[in-house]
């Protein structure tokens, strides 16, 4: 493992070698490589199915462009015996590898941990599944919406009665950063613990229903214990302008959220004169609020809330939130002209760092682009 300089990311100098597709693991990668590691990316003749996804724009998919930016691409045919032990050269000189395939495959290939070890004995290997390696539901299929099904995370959404997808690929985000994170702990184990690697088994069930349900079970179990109640203190008003949504706990930014309102006759009400209360009867207290709330501006209710220094914030549409200047002074997202596709937007890396340095403006590579260039220096990173 190579040492990062001030200059450049703090991964840089990781070798990674990724054999994903679609979202779990490619995102894992892209965290990776936005940080200033090589991730060399290894596809089938076919690609990622991902370049299949549109919208395009010069055969570019939008979505392999942002998930992929930065990444080297090497076509590789693991039907192959040839092909198989090219791709475990690149891995002998590797740091890293990921991959998001159901589990007993890539042993059947023979790029399983313990036949990659031998060659390998720092290789911090990622392997990340629907349901884990092992288990009635090892070998089942899982993609994002059916997983958000299966935690419950539906009817939380729904409020218990139809359940509600998020529309957002919540579980192989959520799960990409959690097996990132896992892989630098890993790493640094390695440097701490004689150079051994180790392999890292990860299931998207069990990190969506971490993500999703740590606020949500009953942690005490005894039977006299209260039981645990979804926490529904998300009710956005509409103003004449827009929507408002605010977070309201402490009696004194109760007051002044009700004379924002005009709704003093709540003060000191026994129906609100406690936390407790105003959690648990959250929805009737915004819809109080919002009598009030439709007659003003968005604006009046926002310069209302600073100037009493209450959380409340606006309910932006996209073009909204691309437009706010917090956005854009803290470099939310990055915009930069590519010579093949014109004008880019990405949303940034989110993290600044002191001593390193991230930019993100790279295209995604082309199927195989890399191949060349990659195969003629499959030696240790440096």
């Amino acid at each position: 493992m190579g040492n990062a300089s001030a200059t450049s990311g703090p991964c840089s100098g990781l070798r990674v070698i990724e054999l994903g597709s679609l979202f779990s693991a490619p995102i894992a990668g892209q965290i990776l490589s936005d940080m200033g590691a090589e991730v060399i990316k290894i596809e089938p003749p076919a690609g990622d199915p991902l370049r299949k996804i549109g919208p395009f724009h010069k055969e570019m998919g939008a979505l392999f462009m942002m998930v992929n930016r930065r990444k080297k691409s090497v076509v590789l045919d693991l039907k192959s015996a040839e092909d198989r032990e090219v791709a475990k050269q690149l891995i002998a000189s590797a740091d890293v590898a990921i991959h998001n395939n159901r589990p007993g495959v890539m042993e059947r290939l023979g790029l399983g941990y313990d036949q990659l070890r031998e060659i390998n004995k720092g290789l911090i290997y990622a392997a990340i599944s629907g349901f884990g390696s092992t288990g009635p539901y090892a070998a089942n299929a899982a993609y994002d919406h059916l997983l958000q099904g299966m935690t419950g995370i539906m009817y939380l959404q729904g409020r218990g009665d139809d359940p509600e997808p998020i529309r957002n690929l919540i579980v192989d985000k959520s799960a990409a950063a959690i097996v990132t994170g896992s892989i630098l702990a890993a790493l640094l184990q390695r440097e701490r613990c004689g150079g051994e690697g180790q392999r890292i088994d990860a299931s998207l069930l069990n990190m969506f229903s971490w993500i999703g349900l740590t606020d949500n079970i009953d942690t005490f179990r005894s039977p006299e214990a209260p039981k645990a109640k979804p926490l529904d203190i998300h009710h956005p008003v509409r103003t004449r302008n827009g929507w408002v949504i605010g977070h309201i706990q402490s009696d004194e930014h109760f007051s002044v959220a009700c004379r924002i309102f005009g709704r003093e006759d709540m003060i000191g009400h026994s129906d609100w004169n406690t936390v407790a209360k105003r959690v648990e009867r959250n929805g009737d207290m915004w819809r109080e609020f919002g009598r009030r709330a439709a007659e003003m501006s968005r604006e009046e209710v926002l310069a209302r809330a600073a100037e009493g220094g209450i959380a409340i914030g606006p309910v932006y549409t996209l073009e909204e939130f691309f437009q706010d200047p917090q956005v854009q002074h803290s470099h939310a997202y990055v915009d930069f002209e590519d010579p093949t596709y014109g004008e880019v937007r990405y949303m940034n890396f989110p993290v600044d760092f002191s001593a390193a340095s991230i930019d993100v403006r790279s295209r995604a590579p082309l199927l195989g682009e890399h191949t060349k260039d990659v195969l003629g220096t499959a030696s240790s990173p440096s």
